[in-house]
């Protein structure tokens, strides 16, 4: 993975239902570490700190919001690459003015804990 892909993968309880996700941080300045962030259309579970429109990535088709609260770390022991093709299909990248807007946002971010902004 690197510094503004976008993927979609299938999340538990059922597995059935692509969920977007953007990488936030740069896997080769932090070891291999980098954060994730869900994209969602539910502002409530999100929030309203990162909004974004169709236009801003194919995949959205509506209103989208980044929910910070619900990024994750991710390393060597979590290996979302071996999953490339079954749980997770790699998206269009981000254009450079969209990236720019999530990790602002993410910077300022309220919701993203300490340790993940420590990667950003």
């Amino acid at each position: 993975m690197k510094f503004g892909d976008a993927f979609t993968m299938a999340v538990p309880p059922r597995y059935d239902t692509p969920h977007l996700f953007f990488v936030i941080s740069d896997p080769s300045k932090n070891g291999g570490e980098y954060v994730i962030v869900n994209i969602t259309t539910d502002y409530i579970r999100a929030g309203r700190e990162c909004v974004l429109n169709v236009g801003d990535h194919d995949w959205i088709r509506e209103a989208s919001f980044v929910s910070f609260g619900d990024a994750r770390k991710i390393g060597s022991d979590t290996p979302l690459e071996k999953l490339i093709g079954t749980l997770v299909v790699m998206r269009t990248p981000l254009k450079p003015e969209t990236l720019k807007i999530v990790s602002e946002a993410a910077k300022q971010s309220t919701a993203l804990t300490d340790e993940l902004k420590t990667l950003l």
